[in-house]
């Protein structure tokens, strides 16, 4: 007991924002998982696909609103948190790039909805969809996780995602109703970033200015790789796009359905790590990296051993329906899990801990090309299933894991002797 009361002590600031990150991770995807019973049954498996992949298309513009700064940002925070004037240097910079990739993102999903027949037919769903991209824009989630005050970031995403929840049951009563669904997400983005906003610049005295066009430049040129190698990862949101067109819009759905219950999986793997990796920034110390990769290896390994058996049932209770395509899905998917402990632990724990961003983007380079090899095979052949898809992200996944493993052996075992 002593030994325990120990460890709280030296560890109480990450013990604290690993519950808070808990309940946040917990509450963002048991959300949309208690409403899609609702949402299935009023809407039908074909209007809730196109729902779904408007959602699936604004991911992609939100990876470019994004642009890496949820890690770089998180990480200049974290090393400058006890420096107000480069506090709110970084704020300022982040704010300003996100507003003009906002910008740059309507642009592209204007022309997108008036050049392909596709996305036309549902023109008011894909601008309202955007909400997705506005809250990458004004929700500064990377501000509180460098500063690691975790609370914050708990108490506004519970307060949005309550009204989300309400407002789903509450105005989703008929099968026309599907374009209300982006317009409720809208009102909880909103909520959060205004919220968040006046923790930034009320309670903390963040200044925002106009920074110099060079140092824009810097923050710019330092989260680019970052972006690339999301870019290369678009796998991950592509696959509901490629679905819809050659597979079908319920397919999407199916997939969906999969998809977010192996997300539930991984819930432990993004806490920890988002948890941890301000401490690793500024210790970088591989034995402590290694004890959180034993962890999440063992928490994942229990969840798959009680997920593969289990399949069509967890589909059957998160669906309300009995849908054999989802849960043979859900079963590839969940293999998952083992590579992106090994991915979150070498490419993201070490490999960007340890300012190594050229070989992190060419571990998830590595595994784009594979996913893309996989999905030109099933295009040549004319061969478009949806098991062949949840495959190729799995081999996907796996690429991503030997390369990190190969760059962090070559660059930082062999020359950086860890510290205890």
């Amino acid at each position: 007991m002593n030994q325990l009361k120990e460890l709280l002590i030296k560890y109480k600031v990450l013990v604290s924002n690993f519950s808070y990150l808990a309940v946040l991770q917990m509450i963002t995807l048991l959300v949309p998982i208690v409403t899609l019973p609702h949402l299935f049954g009023v809407l039908g498996d074909t209007t809730w696909g196109v729902v779904v992949y408007a959602q699936a298309v604004v991911l992609y513009l939100g990876i470019l609103v994004s642009f890496g700064f949820n890690i770089s940002a998180t990480k200049d925070i974290s090393v400058h948190r006890d420096n107000p004037s480069k506090i709110s240097e970084i704020v300022s910079s982040v704010f300003i790039l996100k507003g003009l990739l906002f910008i740059v993102s309507l642009f592209i999903i204007t022309i997108l909805i008036y050049t392909i027949p596709f996305f036309s037919d549902y023109k008011l769903l894909y601008f309202l969809s955007m909400w997705f991209c506005l809250y990458e824009f004004i929700f500064p989630i990377w501000y509180f996780q460098g500063l690691e005050k975790m609370k914050y970031i708990t108490l506004i995403n519970l307060g949005s995602r309550l009204i989300f929840l309400v407002l789903i049951f509450v105005l989703i009563r008929q099968q026309s109703d599907y374009i209300l669904v982006p317009v409720i997400n809208g009102i909880g983005a909103l909520f959060s970033g205004l919220i968040s906003m006046m923790i930034i610049f009320k309670k903390d005295k963040v200044k925002f200015f106009i920074p110099s066009v060079s140092t824009l430049k810097f923050y710019f040129k330092e989260s680019s790789p970052i972006f690339l190698s999301n870019l290369s990862q678009l796998y991950v949101k592509m696959n509901k796009i490629i679905i819809g067109p050659f597979i079908g819009v319920e397919a999407v759905a199916y997939y969906d359905v999969a998809e977010k219950i192996t997300s539930l999986m991984k819930v432990p793997i993004g806490l920890i790590s988002q948890t941890v990796f301000p401490k690793i920034v500024k210790e970088k110390s591989l034995s402590f990296i290694q004890k959180i990769f034993k962890l999440n290896l063992a928490i994942q390994a229990v969840l798959l051993l009680i997920v593969i058996p289990t399949a069509p049932y967890i589909v059957k209770f998160i669906s309300g329906k009995d849908i054999p395509m989802a849960a043979t899905a859900l079963v590839i998917l969940s293999f998952t899990v083992i590579p992106v402990v090994i991915n979150n632990t070498y490419a993201v724990q070490t490999l960007l801990a340890f300012d190594l961003k050229t070989y992190f983007t060419r571990a998830i380079v590595g595994s784009g090309i594979v996913y893309g090899i996989f999905i030109l095979i099933m295009y040549l052949f004319d061969i478009w299933y949806l098991y062949g898809i949840c495959v190729a992200v799995l081999v996907s996944e796996l690429a991503t894991s030997v390369l990190s493993y190969y760059y962090v052996k070559k660059n930082v075992y062999s020359q950086i002797k860890p510290i205890s």
